[in-house]
């Protein structure tokens, strides 16, 4: 029998972690408790927004907001990101076709053994 090595806290559906994030809320003392929550649990961080207000937790509108703005941010980075890589794919020339038009050219090279 395979061992799974992720560990059960990283494995639970939403019911199982809003269960165990009762004990869990016990015992963190941390600055940020949505990026604590999200860490713990390995979901993200909108989500652990959503799940803590579920389990009865208030998060500011502004911080929401700027959670929303920050992913929005990232989809179009990558986004982007990926359009510059298509571009680049087009535009490349095989790496060896300049050394390959100067060995045309000069076709009396000595080597050197």
């Amino acid at each position: 029998m395979k061992r799974n090595n992720t560990p059960r806290h990283k494995r639970l559906n939403r019911e199982g972690r809003l269960r165990a994030a009762k004990s869990w809320l016990r015992t963190y003392n941390g600055k940020n408790i949505v990026r604590g929550y999200s860490k713990h649990f390995a979901i993200d961080l909108l989500g652990a927004v959503r799940e803590l207000e579920m389990i009865g937790i208030s998060i500011e509108d502004n911080y929401k907001k700027e959670l929303r703005a920050d992913l929005q941010n990232k989809i179009k980075r990558k986004e982007m990101i990926k359009q510059k890589k298509a571009l680049d794919e087009q535009n490349i020339t095989p790496f060896y076709s300049e050394y390959m038009e100067e060995l045309e050219d000069d076709e009396d090279i000595e080597l050197p053994f």
